[in-house]
């Protein structure tokens, strides 16, 4: 049996929406994906909030949510140590929102495993 092992960049840089609305990235079937580092700056002239998580096929809820109204200063870049070295099985989902429309830049990337 051959594993194949892939970087990837998960999510290429782009701003967080108000609402969780759809995933910004989705493991493929047969295959396992780990977080290396996702990043979240703000962009904005004011300070924001970020929420994000890791679902198995849904939207955010209590019971996923790994970063929840985190503040972001103005110009400020938050690496999510929440997500760093984190094994998502196929089908689970990242997924984040902001306080504030298109405030926040998002990006992750990892390795993927099949």
């Amino acid at each position: 049996m051959t594993i194949t092992i892939t970087q990837l960049q998960f999510v290429a840089p782009t701003q967080l929406g108000v609402a969780d609305l759809a995933p910004f990235y989705t493991v493929p079937t047969l295959t396992t994906a780990r977080i290396g580092r996702a990043v979240f700056t703000n962009t904005s002239a004011s300070a924001v909030t970020i929420t994000a998580g890791i679902s198995t096929g849904g939207a955010l809820t209590v019971s996923n949510i790994m970063i929840s109204n985190y503040p972001l200063a103005v110009g400020q870049a938050y690496i999510a140590i929440e997500f760093a070295g984190a094994v998502l099985p196929a089908g689970s989902q990242l997924r984040a929102l902001s306080n504030t429309f298109q405030a926040v830049t998002f990006t992750a990337s990892g390795i993927t495993s099949q």
